[in-house]
């Protein structure tokens, strides 16, 4: 078929708020609901683009711009948002530009310039905007899918835009997928619907547990858990710096139903014996157990040093923590390992703790397994591929741990309870060398806390995933500002709520509860 083209010279004359565009042509134009037939444009490489209606789209917008158009800059934000909504319709927006003064590589320019998703042509004989009868800049033809002209019009003023708005909502039917949905009588006979609340409704709180506890300079390496009397524990240790004489393991409470914690209690003391590590948890008999490492290096320790000779011990409680049996010596005397986060409980009712270890002179990560909910204890399996584990429950019965390791936090699985692990591998998410911790939640979803950052113990990221660790959401940071934020614990208590407790600058542990809706809804609809 042959096209009839019209050849003219355009130029670009300034008139108040929009742009003449002024040309000589025999072409009669396309009146509303006409077919507007062929359209041909040129794109960047000088080629003809032939333009003609389309299932993959319920309508085409020519909108009519230029580059050097001061009326057009100040329609560009109104234009934007526009597409954003008519794009959801399946219109496709199409910028058309007359002028044969502008280059494709200055309109190109332009475009990215003003962030624009969509494309600038070019009609350099001005055939196309006779044919659609435009003369001024910035306007908008609207042809249906069925390739009849709909609308015409400026969009230069606040109508415009309104008017065009209005022919695409109401004459473009929106395109859908699948079968469509019946429509109900106005007064359907089926009972009320259940709600499902789908927005939910926001919880977040933080506090520090103290400002300052005498003798003790910079604290670290906490830990949590609810007592089966529904208060929460919190396990730390502080001191003049990291393994000094007088680093001291302290426990603060914050009662069932209240907002405050209590005072830090000092409950193991340097120099003899010199606590490490601890970790507090409750068993399968709602029996509390701190379970931490002394260090048994000569003293003096250098600050940070003696970590890699430290022998377990544990204290239980029966009374919800407020009082506790004698440290005694854990597991046999050969192991060396440090705790850093909470067992986890298995359908089995066997618990699985998680350690860093130092197994025959290789360092990593170690498992222990108590039956019963942790009436007898025993090692499980080792691997060499990260430390400072964290572990959950998958749905299939199997095992999932991430562990601390740079750059990347890797991962390890394992199909007997923990008795054997698989090689680790690297995990999406970073790690700078830190602390990590992980917990799966009551609908099955798992949690994790570290800090999103190779280099760096800021910021403190937590972050979600549906599908028990394969895959995670975008992280949300806890904390960002300059300095460190590390060794985080995280626990879901009773209520639902998520806790999670860690090193705040090393000027004391800082707690946060929120809710899984936190994490998921990041603006209500308004």
């Amino acid at each position: 078929m042959t096209s009839f083209r019209c050849f003219r010279v355009f130029t670009i004359l300034a008139v108040g708020s929009f742009v003449l565009l002024n040309g000589n042509s025999a072409s009669a134009s396309v009146e509303l609901g006409d077919d507007v037939g062929e359209i041909t444009l040129i794109d960047a490489r000088g080629k003809e683009l032939a333009v003609t209606p389309t299932k993959e789209r319920a309508a085409a917008a020519f909108l009519f711009l230029s580059g050097r158009s001061e009326a057009v800059d100040q329609s560009l934000e109104a234009i934007s948002t526009l597409y954003r909504k008519h794009r959801r319709l399946g219109v496709v927006y199409i910028g058309v530009c007359s002028n044969n003064a502008e280059s494709a590589e200055e309109l190109a320019e332009y475009a990215r310039d003003r962030g624009l998703i969509f494309t600038i042509y070019r009609d350099p004989t001005g055939t196309l905007s006779q044919k659609l009868d435009i003369s001024t800049i910035p306007s908008v033809a609207l042809v249906d899918g069925t390739g009849k002209l709909v609308h015409r019009g400026g969009l230069e003023s606040r109508a415009g835009q309104l008017a065009f708005d209005a022919a695409v909502v109401n004459g473009i039917k929106p395109k859908f997928e699948g079968a469509v949905v019946t429509p109900s009588p106005l007064a359907p006979t089926e009972q009320k619907q259940k709600l499902h609340d789908k927005y939910g409704a926001i919880s977040f709180s933080s506090e520090l547990l103290f400002e300052r506890i005498p003798g003790a300079s910079v604290y670290h390496c906490s830990t949590i858990t609810e007592a089966a009397n529904a208060d929460l524990l919190c396990l730390w240790y502080g001191g003049s710096y990291e393994s000094a004489d007088d680093q001291t393991l302290f426990l603060s409470r914050r009662p069932a139903g209240e907002r405050t914690w209590g005072k830090p209690q000092a409950l193991i003391s340097g120099p003899d014996p010199l606590p490490g590590n601890g970790v507090i948890f409750v068993d399968g008999h709602e029996r509390v157990w701190i379970i931490w490492c002394r260090m048994e290096y000569t003293r003096p320790l250098g600050r940070g040093q003696g970590w890699d000779n430290c022998r377990l011990m544990s204290r239980v409680s029966t009374d919800h923590g407020f009082t506790w049996s004698k440290d005694s010596e854990f597991l046999d005397a050969k192991l060396r390992a440090v705790p850093r986060n909470p067992p986890v409980r298995l359908a089995s009712g066997d618990l699985v703790l998680p350690l860093e270890a130092n197994v025959d002179g290789v360092a990593g990560s170690i498992f222990l397994i108590g039956a019963d909910g942790g009436k007898q204890w025993r090692r499980g399996g080792f691997t060499n591929g990260g430390n400072q584990p964290a572990v959950i429950q998958r749905n299939d019965k199997s095992l999932f741990s991430m562990m601390r390791h740079a750059p990347r936090i890797t991962q390890i699985e394992s199909s007997d309870g923990g008795e054997t692990w698989t090689k680790a591998t690297p995990s999406a998410l970073r790690c700078p060398d830190s602390g990590i911790t992980m917990t799966r939640l009551a609908n099955g979803h798992v949690v994790a806390v570290f800090n999103d950052s190779e280099l760096a113990r800021t910021p403190l990221s937590i972050v979600r995933s549906v599908d028990e660790g394969r895959t995670w959401e975008t992280p949300f940071h806890l904390e960002s500002n300059p300095g460190e934020y590390s060794y985080p614990c995280i626990i879901q208590t009773g209520d639902g709520k998520i806790h999670v407790t860690f090193t705040f600058r090393r000027y004391s542990i800082k707690h946060v509860e929120l809710n899984e809706d936190w994490l998921i809804h990041t603006e209500r609809p308004n």
